[in-house]
């Protein structure tokens, strides 16, 4: 190979796993804008070339750069960049291998004795003053430091890149030192501090929507679940915590009376507050108007009934625990078969149906309720969904997010529409308090 054809060698390669390519990126572009020659496949890697080889590529950098998290010690590709790294310098004398560490865990095996870098709950700002200052042979400031006997303090004021997202927290948002909130583009910052006591229209942070003016994008999936409701079907709703799976039972409960077909009056139980099978029977028969019955008097009480109920339960993994037994969930779906049933169902879970009663498989059973259900999966919030929401609840507001700022939250909040909200109710108070 001549001269002119060898790839000249950089001084970092940053090695991580897909889930934290945002890290990465930011990374990489910290180190070029300060100086630095940096190999990333995402940036590096042209179509045609060989993985393997531009792989080897990086290894042979100067440094490694490690996107510590969970994630990257579980993905099988990642363990070879960061140990050919630690095979030429196992004692760390040339800090060829700098772990980044980017999510609150403690690093297991040969990588706990290797001091890292913590992104974990800081801001831009710190995040890139840690890892410019990891680079240098010694710690010490560029600045002398202040004098200890004085209460003198510096406001780092530098302005955030444009080009590449900070990946961290809300906590970890850089907003103006010098207590005025930053103007979105055509915004004036008078027209932001005009009302600093307006309402913070995130809310609520926790909990159930109660209130239909704040449901945002439940239009279709409340559609769908009256549809399979008219059609004869029981629903449920299946999704992680925090996704808004009990708002929409709620939502459902508001609006039963109107949207379904055939009337059924709406009773709702959170499971998450009852601990045994007794207890479910006494509650629910409050709810219903009868006398506490249980077992197949219950059954037998329901079909007396003059009218036919839609039974709202919200977390029905509960009647999976110890003090429940597998006959109660055959005694829901046998009262909610059928289009003249006493019941139909809408739950909430966060496991799919033929997953969450595992036991129900012995000897050739299927789970109760699977089947039954049409199930409607709850997915995370795309990100242009969680930039409306957040324009949505700003609009016309004296407080305005800049798109730094919002593209920050909606890449920390994941998709997560809780999260979301809590995140941005942090951030709108933190405006209104330094206006």
């Amino acid at each position: 190979m001549t001269e002119s054809t060898q790839t000249p060698e950089k001084e970092f390669f940053i090695s991580y796993t897909g889930k934290d390519r945002p890290w990465a990126e930011w990374i990489g572009w910290i180190l070029e804008e300060a100086g630095h020659s940096v190999f990333i496949d995402v940036w590096d890697f042209r179509a045609g070339t060989n993985f393997a080889l531009e792989m080897q590529k990086g290894t042979q950098c100067k440094q490694t750069i490690a996107v510590l998290s969970e994630s990257y010690l579980k993905a099988a590709y990642t363990a070879p960049e960061w140990a050919a790294a630690f095979a030429e310098d196992p004692n760390g004398e040339s800090c060829r291998l700098i772990p980044v560490r980017v999510e609150d865990f403690d690093p297991p095996g040969l990588l706990k004795a290797i001091v890292y870098v913590n992104f974990v709950g800081i801001s831009e700002t710190e995040a890139e003053a840690r890892l410019l200052r990891a680079l240098k042979p010694r710690g010490k400031p560029d600045t002398r430091p202040s004098f200890p006997g004085t209460a003198a303090v510096s406001a780092d004021t530098r302005s955030v890149p444009q080009k590449v997202i900070f990946p961290g927290t809300i906590d970890a948002l850089d907003t103006p030192s010098d207590g005025t909130a930053s103007a979105s583009p055509g915004d004036s910052a008078d027209s932001k501090a005009s009302d600093p006591e307006a309402k913070n229209p995130f809310w609520p942070r926790t909990g159930v929507v109660e209130e239909a003016d704040q449901f945002f994008n439940c239009e279709g999936t409340l559609r769908r679940i009256f549809e399979s409701l008219n059609g004869g079907s029981s629903v449920a709703i299946i999704g992680e915590p925090n996704m808004g799976k009990s708002s929409l039972l709620r939502a459902v409960h508001r609006m039963a009376a109107e949207y379904l077909t055939l009337p059924r009056h709406p009773v709702w139980l959170n499971l998450a507050r009852i601990f045994s099978e007794q207890d479910f029977y006494e509650d629910l028969c409050q709810e219903l108007g009868m006398e506490p019955v249980d077992g197949n008097r219950f059954v037998r009480a329901m079909y007396r009934q003059e009218k036919q109920f839609l039974l709202l339960l919200d977390e029905v993994e509960q009647i999976n625990q110890e003090g429940f037994t597998y006959k109660i969930r055959q005694i829901l779906r046998g009262l909610a078969e059928g289009n003249d049933a006493p019941l139909r169902l809408v739950i909430t879970a966060r496991t799919s149906l033929d997953k969450l009663f595992s036991e129900s498989y012995v000897d050739g059973q299927t789970s109760p309720l699977e089947g039954l259900c049409v199930e409607e999966h709850i997915q995370p919030w795309p990100a242009e969904t969680s930039r409306q929401f957040i324009a949505k609840c700003l609009a016309n507001g004296p407080i305005q997010f800049t798109e730094i700022e919002i593209e920050q939250l909606v890449q920390a909040c994941n998709g997560c529409p809780q999260k979301l909200m809590q995140t941005c109710h942090q951030l709108y108070n933190h405006y209104r308090e330094v206006l």
